[in-house]
């Protein structure tokens, strides 16, 4: 298929477009929807991003639900951009009334009209009108998986693990637009316009009229806020990094909890990040450029967790046991997926087992970088059993974390906490004998 800027470069070019092509890409590239989301043109700005975005993503948000309904329809999958055209028009009947259902079809019947063949404008408007019905017989009471947009296996494994009430409870929080938050390390005089204060200080919600332009990014460009989910404030507190330590954030771009650890040092010791080389190391790089003071030092470390020796640190004149140790794991994010949406696209059933025995070889190398005495905060944005408590309790079990022991631990549900889903653990190191 043509790239995204070329099919989307014209003025002619409307945000329902820009949906459609956006959510064709998605069903047919191996990428994210943020991914996507960046492929737009320069020139595709403006209310028309927003709307397109907004169709996009809702696209994605109740697609399970849309595709629930179009199997009757159906006798073979379509191409992809049909598919996406059925995905978004489904959307905007979903977040419509009744009366405005004949005018969604008719539109996009006649958009899809340059694309489509004459046999797929026939489906499209056949299939389109009946779509709405479709979409109404899908209910909590009947099929709660179709209705609350979840593929049937992660729903039958939140049954398992949670029970019927509370899988229902967490899968309509998934389908609610998420908040956008963003935490104030210093507090201006005057709080700007479009911030409203939350139950987690320093968090503070971000309303429709905040200027970005002129009051938020400036806040942001200065190193004073960062926009974060008031989850994320869980496993710094529980590491609790004091002034003077060497503390050790792996797996740490972009560098969001790297923010936190560094204010409560108070902007004095010294930060080793650790991730994986690639692009998101720019981005780590930007971030902890924010944070260097001559009294904090910061130091971005490039390589695998799983091959490094200690040779690797003394290279670059590094400690090779830390204070305090972060190990904010790769997860499924099923914590996230209000959040990001696509993550229920992208995840299946073998990914949690897969995630959870990445993460307890993770968490026994982090542990070798634990001073005696030392503290070692695991963390993940997932909120399944496998990838948390079952970690710790293997790790714990095992022969390298035997000097280790549980201290305390923090988790957030979704449908408890009023924010993203995550698990922390403090783990603590006994002190060297004699």
């Amino acid at each position: 298929m043509r790239s995204i800027k070329f099919n989307l470069s014209t003025v002619n070019a409307s945000a329902w477009d820009g949906a459609v092509t956006l959510t064709e890409a998605y069903l047919t590239e191996n990428l994210k929807a943020n991914q996507l989301l960046e492929r737009l043109p320069e020139g595709f700005s403006g209310e028309r991003r927003a709307t397109c975005q907004s169709l996009f993503l809702g696209a994605l948000r109740h697609g399970h639900r849309v595709q629930h309904a179009l199997q009757p329809f159906i006798r073979q999958k379509p191409r992809a951009l049909i598919e996406a055209i059925f995905l978004v028009a489904g959307f905007e009947i979903l977040s419509s009334p009744a009366e405005k259902h004949p005018q969604i079809v008719h539109h996009a019947v006649e958009r899809s009209k340059s694309q489509a063949a004459q046999s797929e404008s026939g489906l499209l408007n056949a299939v389109l009108r009946k779509l709405p019905k479709a979409l109404d017989a899908t209910h909590p009471s009947n099929r709660p998986d179709a209705h609350f947009s979840t593929p049937k296996w992660l729903f039958k494994r939140w049954n398992k693990e949670f029970g019927p009430p509370t899988a229902i409870k967490l899968m309509e929080w998934n389908q609610r637009i998420p908040a956008t938050y963003l935490k104030l390390y210093e507090t201006p005089i005057e709080l700007p316009k479009g911030l409203e204060s939350t139950q987690w200080d320093q968090f503070y919600k971000v309303s429709a009229d905040a200027s970005w332009k002129e009051d938020l990014h400036p806040l942001l460009n200065k190193g004073n806020a960062y926009v974060k989910d008031p989850s994320t404030r869980l496993a710094p507190a529980l590491l609790a990094p004091k002034k003077g330590e060497d503390v050790l954030d792996l797996c740490a771009a972009p560098g969001g909890k790297a923010y936190d650890i560094a204010h409560l040092m108070q902007l004095e010791g010294h930060i080793v990040a650790l991730d994986l080389p690639g692009n998101r190391i720019q981005r780590l790089s930007e971030n902890l450029e924010h944070l260097a003071t001559a009294s904090l030092q910061c130091t971005i470390l490039e390589g695998d967790l799983l091959e490094l020796d200690a040779a690797a640190f003394e290279e670059q004149g590094l400690p090779v046991q830390y204070d305090a140790v972060m190990l904010d794991a790769p997860c499924s994010n099923t914590g996230v997926i209000q959040r990001r949406t696509d993550v229920k696209w992208r995840l299946r059933g073998k990914d949690v087992s897969n995630c959870a025995f990445l993460q307890k070889q993770l968490l026994a190398a982090a542990s070798l970088c634990v001073k005696p005495g030392g503290r070692l905060v695991y963390s993940t944005c997932s909120i399944e059993t496998d990838e948390n408590q079952e970690v710790v309790d293997a790790f714990l079990r095992s022969a390298v974390g035997e000097r280790f022991s549980l201290k305390d631990s923090a988790i957030s549900l979704p449908w408890e906490t009023g924010h993203d889903g995550a698990g922390a653990f403090l783990l603590i190191a006994e002190a060297s004998i004699g």
